[in-house]
């Protein structure tokens, strides 16, 4: 069956802690849909990321994300991320996955993965060097 991931439904993941969230916290039953489950989800992150489970929760939902292409038979997109270079090998090499966790990955440096705000001060410092360099 296409929307399984190893012996349990992708659905049927998700419904199940839609379940436990709506259960533990008293809240109102949802449709069993993939957008009103993954809304109720999304909308109790922090409380999520407070609760012992909450590995549990993120290594099966990580699954479902990493299974989503092979079940919509979509490859995720990959953008160059030019004129910024890696603050570890000091190549141009820096990438941005869709869709991803990151705002921005070295191919060269597996560890190098950088949020919003680390990528966003990293282009204003090179942005800035460059101007000086340009200036002197």
């Amino acid at each position: 069956m296409l929307d399984q991931v190893g012996p349990t439904p992708f659905l049927d993941t998700l419904w199940s802690w839609t379940q436990a969230i709506t259960n533990e916290r008293g809240l109102t039953p949802v449709r069993k849909h993939v957008t009103t489950m993954t809304a109720r989800l999304t909308a109790h992150l922090p409380w999520i990321c407070e609760q012992d489970w909450v590995v549990d929760f993120a290594e099966e939902i990580g699954d479902l994300v990493r299974a989503t292409p092979r079940i919509t038979m979509t490859e995720p997109r990959r953008e160059l991320l030019k004129g910024v270079t890696c603050p570890s090998c000091g190549m141009t090499a820096l990438v941005r996955h869709f869709p991803g966790d990151w705002a921005a990955e070295c191919r060269n440096c597996p560890s190098v993965k950088l949020d919003d705000r680390y990528y966003e001060a990293l282009v204003k410092t090179q942005a800035e060097r460059a101007h000086d360099a340009v200036n002197t």
